[in-house]
């Protein structure tokens, strides 16, 4: 580069050519008389390069306005010069801010305009000077400066050329197409990295040293001659314009090293650029007074950024990034080039500028680093290309390898798939047999698959159903749950469930004591064993359940849901919930959480009830924007499906397939009581037989007790055990303080009607009064399973433990009751029974108030 500088300095001497370097005469104010004046009232100033008034007399001249003449004595040598070529031109440099040439008393050119007033700030003259106005004696070239606003008075002379006009011009334009030739070559490199940006975005450094080179071109255009014809006397304008590019060169060069070297812009280059897009809003919006400070401003901010540059270059080096030696090699070559140029313009050193040479240099450099980082890419491809054939063949090789790996392992897991798949059938499926209660059971396990010529499907779902007799009374007991996990560990679950379950059911089938349990302390004790085996896994394996048994004879369901989706009612096309709160937690967690609650639903001839898990309700409805499943979670919509279905489990099916699709194991149970019996009709009395039932009542009426007894006892003794008799002779015989018979009679009744719970409490109470306290206990524990709450049951059943002298379950069951109420009489009397000291088994009784009672 130094050579190159060197070369077109000799071109320039060679030419002839002057600068007009040196002593300068100047004073305040210009007239045309000074023009040819002496010495006389002028000062005269050395400045060797760059003549600045605001720089060298700042206190004198800051806020001057108006007009300051300068006069330079031309040599004499340079005259003959012009004189030998026959012709003479000069060439300015930038002058701010009005300026009017002479050549002696001749007038040569001006930029700018003072009335009326058009800046022509760091605009350029060249024109040609005429012989004519050359005199024998001393030349002068004087320059009268104007300046009426915020642009500072000032004549760059190192940049002035006076000579042979073909010497001036030739020498303007061969900087002019230099400049020209610089600014198509960064034009060129920013042009082509946004064009390799475009081919491949993912390389956003591209895009970035592209669109800096373009605004760097953009910038240094307003240093070219050809300026002044495109803003012509827009000078404001084309400072803003020209300051505003200035602004974002230092961002976008930050940003664009950033994601170089880190692959992303930091916060610091994001930062910068947010400040730079300030400093330009101001510019856009103050004047140039304020455009200056802003410059000013500026100028520091570009030093930090340097500084902080040259750091994370360093830093990049530190990790073994060869790139960026080359980048730190060309930010020093650009620091010693614009080192030396300021050298040589204060005088130190007597060397042509190299810093518009060292510019391009490190332009090229970058340019060249990111080709270089393109070649690697490029070069890693042919070799990958040369090599694909055989790495193509090895890796189809390892593929199937893996593939035949994958197969084994799939026919093994399939294998143990189908295994466990036939382990679970024969514990699954419809064994009641009843001719009152219909099962079906319809089984969609969300894994399927293939297993030599079978194909089967597997998952934690199952559904079974069985006939058991319970004291004498035939039930029909069903089971749906759902295990926790997918596959394997959620078949393993339902494997065990259906294991316990079965177990239970056989010794039910098989044992006296088993078959001689209420339907509630069945479901108790049944749950209690699924619970304790399924604890024993810690959490691991938890089960969603609900277990039911339905009465064949009366249609009661007794239930327990163990956090199982609700169990719907399909009754005349409506579809409803048969419950609405949640009271016990999943089978398998540790500590029992919530009251164990057996609940009871009384079935009408023709009712279905669906139990089904929460495949039911999991429906996948669709995918989102964003590409994100979007799962039904209504679970009044499953109700639309079973109306729409009309209670068949295949067409329920096929309504929640044309709304969505399943994401989990879908099963459910359908029990239906006497779907298809003609309706019930009550059974008429004989026509004596009904008048002795009438007498009856008005008797009770009339509070004639001993004759309803005495009335009913004769239907009794017929057979006509009608629900109404028994219930009339039980509180008729509770009146007469009779409760022995009155426990018989109305225990025969919730025998017919097991549904009405208030009796059952009735039963347990007036057997404790006859002292069977063995039937009393029996009957309350169904009361208490069937309502935790019922404070008079847990008063009467407390008082039966504590006649028994099981005083432990007396007193937990009197804690249950204060926790209902604490100041009842009742538990008052039972608290003072319980706390004497000598506690004799079947002393004394509480008795609770009429009202309380039910009689």
């Amino acid at each position: 580069m130094l050579v190159v500088s060197g070369l077109i300095n000799a071109c320039v001497d060679a030419g002839h050519l002057y600068h007009p370097d040196g002593a300068w005469q100047l004073r305040n104010g210009f007239e045309r008389d000074w023009l040819l004046a002496g010495d006389s009232g002028w000062v005269q100033k050395d400045f060797p390069h760059n003549l600045t008034i605001e720089q060298d007399w700042a206190d004198s001249y800051a806020d001057y306005h108006g007009w300051i003449t300068f006069r330079k004595r031309l040599p004499n040598d340079i005259i003959r010069q012009v004189r030998a070529g026959g012709s003479m031109a000069i060439m300015s440099g930038y002058v701010s801010d009005v300026a009017i040439f002479y050549i002696n008393d001749r007038y040569i050119g001006q930029v700018g305009n003072v009335d009326p007033y058009v800046s022509g700030s760091y605009s350029i003259l060249l024109t040609d000077i005429p012989l004519e106005a050359l005199r024998s004696g001393p030349n002068y070239l004087t320059i009268a400066v104007f300046r009426q606003g915020d642009y500072e008075i000032s004549i760059r002379d190192s940049a002035m050329l006076l000579g042979v006009a073909r010497d001036v011009y030739t020498q303007f334009y061969r900087n002019e197409i230099f400049s020209v030739a610089l600014l198509a070559l960064y034009l060129a490199i920013g042009l082509y990295h946004m064009l390799l940006y475009i081919r491949r975005p993912v390389d956003r450094y591209n895009l970035l040293f592209g669109i800096w080179c373009v605004v760097l071109t953009a910038y240094w255009s307003f240093r070219l001659h050809i300026r002044d014809f495109i803003w012509a006397d827009h000078v404001s304008v084309r400072i803003t314009a020209e300051f505003l590019l200035l602004y974002f060169t230092g961002p976008l060069m930050l940003m664009f090293l950033h994601s170089f070297f880190f692959r992303k812009i930091g916060r610091v280059g994001w930062t910068y650029f947010v400040f730079s897009i300030v400093l330009g809003v101001l510019t856009i919006v103050f004047d140039y007074g304020w455009q200056r400070i802003f410059l000013r401003v500026w100028h520091v901010s570009a030093l930090l950024g340097l500084i902080y540059i040259i750091f994370f270059t360093i830093r990049a080096i530190v990790k073994g990034n060869k790139d960026a030696w080359w980048l730190l090699g060309g930010i020093v070559l650009l620091l010693i080039s614009a080192i030396h140029d300021i050298l040589s313009t204060v005088g130190i050193l007597d060397t042509p500028h190299v810093a518009r040479f060292a510019f391009p240099a490190f332009i090229v450099g970058i340019a060249g680093i990111l080709a270089a980082r393109f070649m690697r890419v490029h070069n890693e491809v042919e070799d990958l290309n040369r090599s694909l054939e055989e790495k193509v063949r090895m890796r189809t090789r390892e593929l199937q390898q893996t593939l035949n790996e994958v197969r084994a392992l799939k026919i093994q897991q399939d294998g143990d798939y189908f295994l466990t798949s036939l382990l679970i059938s024969p514990l699954g499926g419809n064994f009641a047999q009843s001719d009152c209660v219909d099962v079906d059971i319809f089984v969609r396990q969300k894994k399927r698959f293939h297993f030599k010529k079978w194909d089967a499907e597997i998952g934690g779902d199952l559904c079974t159903a069985h006939s058991v007799k319970l004291r004498g009374r035939t039930y029909t007991a069903v089971l749906n749950g759902d295990a926790m996990g997918k596959s394997i560990q959620g078949a393993g679950g339902a494997l065990v469930l259906g294991v316990v379950f079965k177990s239970v059911i056989t010794r039910t089938q098989l044992s006296a004591a088993a078959m001689d349990k209420h339907p509630e302390h069945w479901l108790k004790d049944c749950f209690l064993e699924l619970q304790n085996i399924f604890v024993s896994f810690d959490g691991t394996m938890l089960i969603s359940a609900v277990l039911g048994l339905v009465d064949d004879e009366s249609g009661l369901f007794y239930y327990i849901n163990a956090e199982h989706p609700w169990v719907v009612l399909y009754r005349k096309d409506t579809a409803t919930f048969i419950e609405d709160d949640l009271i016990l937690r999943k089978i398998g967690l540790e500590g029992l959480a919530g009251q164990l609650y057996v609940k009871t639903y009384q079935m009408q001839r023709g009712d279905v009830l669906m139990i089904g898990s929460d495949g039911r309700d999991d429906v996948i409805l669709g995918v989102d924007e964003k590409g994100h499943r979007i799962i039904n979670e209504d679970e009044y919509e499953f109700l639309r499906r079973v109306e729409e279905g009309r209670g068949d489990l295949e067409q329920i099916e096929k309504s929640i397939l044309s709304v969505g699709e399943f994401s989990d194991d879908f099963t459910l149970v359908r029990v239906a009581w006497c779907e298809d019996a003609a309706p019930y009709v009550e059974p008429n009395l004989p026509s004596e037989m009904a008048d002795l039932l009438a007498e009856a009542e008005d008797a009770y009426q009339r509070g004639s007790y001993a004759e309803v007894t005495a009335r009913l006892e004769v239907l009794y003794d017929n057979d006509h055990r009608l629900p109404a008799v028994l219930r009339r002779m039980g509180q008729a015989y509770s009146r007469l303080k009779n409760f022995a018979r009155a426990a018989e009679c109305m225990l025969e009744y919730v025998e017919a009607v097991p549904a009405d719970t208030e009796r059952v409490y009735l039963v347990a109470y007036w057997s404790k009064l006859a002292r069977d306290l063995s039937t009393a206990t029996d009957q309350g524990e169904r009361v208490r399973l069937r309502q935790p709450g019922h404070f008079n049951n847990l008063i009467n059943l407390a008082d039966c433990y504590r006649l028994l002298g099981n005083v432990e379950r007396a007193h937990k069951l009197a804690v249950e009751a204060r926790s209902i109420s604490a100041d009842n009489r009742a538990l008052i009397k039972l608290e003072q029974l319980m706390s004497d000291t000598e506690i004799i088994p079947g002393r004394g009784a509480v008795e609770l108030p009429p009202d309380s009672s039910g009689a």
